[in-house]
């Protein structure tokens, strides 16, 4: 019987440096002069905010999804992350590890692709508003079979403002030009998001969020996704959740987990 997950050494190396960047912030959560951790987890819809500048942050996670004819896919898929200043970020990212299996094919597995961001968090803006930007190439390091082999571009904008009763509201739009568009496919593809979170207590924030995309000549995507996240510390968020896809063409469910962990300053 083939394993559900060969461990390739890529692998098991991101998970050790992410487990002792784990271990950093537990012993170190009486450091009052630590900045805290800022997620960008676990929503689809991305907010503004960028990390401490100076300090370097990971975000490390698995996630299963299947269903509606869709390839059953596990992956651990990462984002770390470095802002030089309290404007602009360069993130990298991408799947450490992926395997998936095919409607009546073996198993495939490897390292997925890698995408590079710069992300920017616009100044002046309105007290609880946030505007931002994304740019961000995706390249084609994934193995054979796991990735389209092509290099992705994509410009996401960014607004954000709080609302009654503690309630925060994020929305994206995103083009992307697709490095492997077909002869009766647009070239471009749009992605929209949308998510509603709110803080409850002082360690938990609950979020809901829905997201979609289009392509002309290919079938359009819609899913909904609750989520919840806890501050164990101020350099640790912990989250778990769920999606479910609102059309035949959308996985019918995504489960994941993971953290996001303050590491430590680099300058």
């Amino acid at each position: 019987m083939t394993p559900l997950f060969k461990i390739s050494p890529a692998f098991a190396a991101l998970t050790g440096a992410c487990v002792c960047a784990l271990a950093l912030p537990l012993a170190a959560h009486a450091d009052d002069d630590a900045p805290s951790a800022t997620p960008f987890r676990p929503t689809v819809t991305s907010g503004a905010s960028i990390s401490a500048p100076g300090w370097l942050e990971l975000e490390f996670g698995g996630q299963r999804l299947g269903g509606n004819g869709t390839d059953a896919r596990n992956s651990w898929p990462y984002l770390l992350k470095y802002s030089l200043n309290d404007r602009f970020a360069l993130l990298v990212g991408g799947d450490s590890y992926v395997a998936t299996t095919p409607a009546q094919s073996a198993l495939i597995d490897g390292r997925g692709d890698t995408t590079l961001t710069l992300k920017y968090k616009a100044a002046g803006a309105p007290e609880g508003v946030s505007y931002g930007l994304e740019a961000t190439a995706k390249f084609p390091t994934a193995a054979d079979g796991l990735g389209s082999g092509e290099r992705d571009y994509s410009l996401k904008g960014i607004y954000g403002f709080d609302m009654a009763n503690g309630f925060h509201l994020d929305t994206n739009l995103m083009a992307t030009r697709m490095g492997n568009a077909g002869v009766d496919q647009g070239q471009y593809q749009w992605t929209w998001a949308a998510a509603i979170s709110r803080q409850v207590g002082e360690a938990w924030t609950l979020a809901g969020d829905l997201s979609g995309t289009s392509q002309n000549g290919a079938p359009s995507t819609a899913q909904f996704l609750a989520a919840a996240s806890y501050t164990v510390n101020k350099r640790l968020v912990v989250d778990a959740g769920f999606a479910s896809g609102l059309n035949k063409d959308t996985p019918q469910f995504t489960v994941f987990a993971g953290l996001t962990v303050l590491i430590g300053k680099v300058n």
